[in-house]
C-alpha cells in the first residue's frame, strides 16, 4: 500500500526511521499519522457522496486490535527478558571438582 501525501507541503519520510530509536515513540508515531490520515479523510470527503461511517469504525477497530497486539508482544518480551534475567540469576553457579 502506497500512500501520497495530502498536501504540497507535506513530506514523506522513511517509516522505519523512528523505529530504531524507541520502539514506543514510533507506535505513537504511527497512531498519530493513523489519526491525521482519518481526520484528513473526514476533512477532505466529498459532501455529496460521504463516506461510510461504518467503514471508519470498522478502521479504528482494526487500528484498536493492531495496537493492543503490538502492546502485548512489547509486553512479552519483557517478561520474557525479566525471567531470562531470574533463571541466570538463580541458576547454581557449577564447581570444579
Amino acid at each position: 500500500m502506497s500512500t501520497t501525501p495530502i498536501n504540497s507541503t507535506g513530506s514523506a519520510t522513511d517509516p522505519t526511521a523512528n523505529q530504531s530509536v524507541n520502539p514506543s515513540a514510533a507506535t505513537l508515531g504511527n497512531q498519530n499519522v493513523f489519526l491525521q490520515l482519518l481526520v484528513a479523510q473526514l476533512k477532505y470527503q466529498d459532501p455529496t457522496s460521504p463516506a461510510d461511517g461504518t467503514q471508519f469504525v470498522t478502521q479504528l477497530a482494526q487500528f484498536s486490535d493492531l495496537s493492543n497486539t503490538t502492546q502485548m508482544a512489547s509486553d512479552l518480551d519483557t517478561i520474557k527478558q525479566t525471567l531470562a534475567t531470574m533463571a541466570a540469576v538463580a541458576a547454581p553457579k557449577s564447581t570444579n571438582s
